[in-house]
């Protein structure tokens, strides 16, 4: 066959090697086949090493630009401050009748805000208005506190009590907390009309009471009165102008207990009615005298 003897010439090359060598050759061969499949076969058992993600880093293209996270920490318009609460006036628990020769003639609380109100003190005979942190006239101590029927005095480190002319002293009880009405009604009298006060003298009286309220202590002291432990209503007393007092009918102990129809059993509505006179052309004040009670009315307009 031609293939044969196409392979002859090899044959016969391989027969005159030495066989010595020859098995040398294959030897070495075989042995650096083997050590390349075991390399092989190793790396394949080998777990594959896990590839590490790669972080991406945003550089900004402007090298001056501002960071907006450092922009808004750096509040750069102030920061805003916490309203803290304000916080409720504290009442003296223990505050004595004071021994300084001052009388409390009137006064005008606000319920539940004793540091707002003001007070008409007389001291060394002579009456004066006076708001809280004020000082009385004649004396060391300072106008604390106002309420209806008594304010504190500060004098030094001490708190003192004045009571309104005409009432007794003791310890802040019941009376200055909510009041309500009262069931007690007198019989009533006919209505009456009091001696009507020159036009001029009343509008000189409004003028005043208009510019400045506290102008009606002058010529009325009112101190509240109390029925089983509840205000229901103001005794009256005359002021600087007693003539002027009695010419609008009032006498002296009278008890207010309603104006315009409005009763006087709550200090918020006493003053509000109080406020009212200021644009009322008369005024109808219905008064306990004697256990009786009488209408008075008379004219407000100028």
């Amino acid at each position: 066959m031609n293939w044969l003897a196409s392979t002859r010439p090899a044959v016969e090359w391989l027969t005159r090697l030495p066989q010595q060598r020859l098995n040398l050759w294959l030897s070495g061969a075989l042995v650096l086949l083997f050590c390349w499949l075991l390399a092989k076969l190793s790396w394949q058992l080998l777990p594959a090493p896990q590839a590490e993600p790669i972080s991406a880093t945003v550089t900004s293209s402007a090298p001056g630009a501002p960071d907006l996270n450092t922009l808004l920490a750096a509040s750069l318009f102030g920061k805003a401050a916490e309203q803290a609460e304000a916080a409720p006036v504290a009442v003296p628990s223990s505050a004595p009748k004071t021994t300084l020769n001052v009388k409390l003639t009137g006064v005008v609380s606000v319920a539940g805000k004793p540091e707002q109100g003001s007070a008409v003190i007389e001291s060394q005979g002579t009456e004066q208005t006076y708001g809280v942190d004020d000082k009385i006239e004649g004396t060391s101590a300072t106008l604390s506190q106002v309420f209806e029927d008594r304010v504190l005095l500060r004098v030094s480190s001490r708190f003192e009590t004045l009571m309104l002319d005409g009432i007794e002293y003791q310890q802040m009880a019941a009376q200055n907390g909510g009041l309500q009405e009262v069931s007690y009604q007198p019989q009533p009298e006919p209505m009456m009309e009091g001696p009507q006060p020159a036009p001029e003298e009343l509008a000189d009286v409004r003028k005043e009471m208009m510019s400045e309220p506290m102008k009606f202590f002058d010529y009325v002291r009112a101190s509240p009165q109390y029925r089983n432990g509840q205000l229901y209503g103001y005794r009256v007393m005359p002021g600087k102008d007693p003539e002027l007092f009695e010419r609008m009918g009032l006498k002296a102990n009278d008890v207010a207990v309603e104006i315009n129809g409005t009763a006087l059993n709550d200090m918020q509505q006493a003053m509000m009615v109080m406020n009212e006179l200021r644009e009322a052309t008369q005024a109808s004040i219905k008064v306990e005298r004697d256990g009786q009670t009488r209408d008075i009315v008379f004219s407000l307009s100028q």
